[in-house]
């Protein structure tokens, strides 16, 4: 008797029965399964971790291409004079943003351009920052901006004090500022019977040494005389007393006489644009002044004023007397071995712990197993020199920004107090200082470094020194704050150019 199929169980029945064997079918049959969730997906291979990776460095690669953008400022100035879109805005050389767009104001009366500053040039956009645009002048006494006549234009920047609020919109100047630096000098008021042909930007000159320069010409009040007003520089205002003497020397003067002709005359630039000279006689008030003070111009200086000229000193402190550091340097070119004789300065110091040599760094022995400076001798101005041999490296106090204290046993040689040492925290007013020697007595030499001159740009410590100046001769000097006459610094002249190397917790 033929028995009855048992039908199969659905799924999720409770009914309980014999398995049956399922025929197999024909055609294949799908597995389904749930979604891989990423966490699963970097499980199953480590493919996908180098994947996530490619990207994340495709992002950052692609962030890093993308123009770094500053903040946007509005700058208005009466005329373009050619200036277009991506032309550069420039702070001593140095690109510091870029023109966006240059269009006319809703009147029709001025230009108005848009500027994106970098954003190292963040700091411009504040009260009291000055711009203008860098076209060329020709004159017979000046030739400025001539890049700019095949070139393309650029806005000038004069940049206003850090502590300043920040600013959107500025007023352009038609021409640069007399003085560029933010900080003033001495600024004095000249009242003479004519112009005399000075003009703005004419010198002002101690003892044919440019001091200082006229700002304005304009006529007094009463229209009776012309008010000239000049800046004495920062470094020279100590020069400037209560009994100072103003004179013109625009033009030359001609002095026909029995031993014949005398020509007398200053620059090309003062015979053209006009100058004033200046003098302190020994005699009258030496008190110092402040700006605004208001001196009689003349035309000619009175012989007394010459004679009686006092020796005003620039600083107000007494200089530190220094050293000569001088040695031979062994260097090889192309495998031949050359020697060469160096020669910097060095200041002696004194601690509890011995005397120092405050210098620039000095060159190594090559024929010893460990670092042993190289013999080197010590002169000063008068007496016989030292010689100093066998100083091991590790003994000396060296710092990252290149210069060293060198213990040394020396004496009859001037000696600066280690107090008198300081660690400076940011750029200031300083002078270079060296000593000459003379008939009677050493004399100090000097060169003045404005702050704004200095600049920390973090490489290696030091700060650079702009401008044209040769400081060759003042390699491993001192360099002396003019504020309270410490010495901060060391003066070093590298690869690059002259770097201030500003003292530091000296470290071995």
């Amino acid at each position: 008797m033929n028995q009855p199929k048992e039908m199969p169980v659905p799924a999720g029945s409770d009914a309980a029965g014999p398995e049956i064997a399922l025929p197999k079918s024909k055609f294949p049959l799908a597995e389904v399964k749930g979604a891989v969730s990423l966490p699963s997906l970097l499980r199953l291979s480590k493919m996908w971790w180098l994947t996530l990776l490619c990207l994340i460095l495709a992002i950052e690669l692609v962030w890093r291409s993308l123009p770094e953008r500053g903040p946007e400022i509005t700058i208005r100035f009466p005329e373009g004079h050619g200036l277009k879109p991506d032309d550069t805005v420039r702070y001593r050389g140095i690109e510091v943003g870029t023109v966006s767009a240059v269009t006319l104001d809703e009147a029709f009366s001025a230009v108005e351009v848009t500027v994106t500053l970098r954003p190292g040039g963040g700091s411009l956009n504040r009260d009291g920052t000055r711009f203008w645009i860098v076209r060329p002048q020709l004159s017979l006494v000046e030739i400025s901006g001539l890049e700019t006549a095949v070139g393309s234009k650029y806005i000038g920047v004069s940049p206003g004090e850090t502590t300043a609020p920040p600013k959107k919109h500025f007023e352009g100047l038609i021409a640069p500022p007399p003085d560029e630096l933010a900080e003033s000098g001495l600024e004095l008021i000249l009242r003479c019977d004519s112009r005399h042909g000075l003009s703005v930007g004419s010198p002002v000159s101690w003892r044919g040494v440019d001091v200082g320069q006229v700002l304005t010409v304009n006529l007094s009040a009463d229209a009776r005389h012309v008010d000239v007003t000049v800046r004495i520089n920062r470094r020279y205002r100590r020069l400037v007393r209560r009994s100072s003497k103003f004179w013109i020397t625009s033009g030359f003067n001609v002095d026909v006489g029995f031993s014949g002709v005398k020509l007398n005359t200053q620059s090309l630039g003062t015979m053209i644009r006009g100058g004033i000279s200046l003098i302190t006689p020994t005699e009258g008030d030496d008190a110092p002044i402040g700006s605004g003070h208001m001196f009689p111009l003349v035309q000619k200086p009175i012989d007394e004023w010459l004679e009686a000229a006092d020796n005003v000193p620039l600083i107000g402190f007494s200089l530190p007397e220094t050293v000569l550091v001088q040695g031979v340097r062994r260097t090889s070119v192309f495998g031949i071995p050359r020697s060469r004789s160096y020669s910097q300065v060095g200041l002696l110091t004194g601690d509890p712990t011995g005397i120092k040599l405050l210098t620039a760094e000095v060159p190594l022995a090559d024929d010893t197993e460990v670092s042993t400076l190289a013999e080197f001798r010590i002169l000063a101005t008068t007496g016989d020199p030292v010689s100093i041999t066998g100083l091991l490296l590790d003994n000396c106090q060296s710092s990252e920004s290149g210069s060293l204290r060198i213990p040394v046993d020396v004496s009859g040689f001037p000696i600066v107090a280690y107090e008198r040492l300081r660690v400076p925290s940011e750029p200031e007013e300083c002078i270079a200082v060296r000593t000459a020697a003379s008939e009677d007595r050493p004399m100090p030499i000097i060169q003045s470094i404005d702050r704004e001159q200095l600049s920390d740009v973090g490489i290696t410590g030091v700060w650079t020194i702009s401008g044209d100046t040769d400081y060759s001769a003042s390699h491993g000097a001192p360099v002396v704050a003019t504020s309270d006459g410490k010495i901060i610094g060391v003066l070093l002249n590298g690869k690059s150019g002259p770097v201030m190397a500003p003292l530091t917790e000296f470290k071995r």
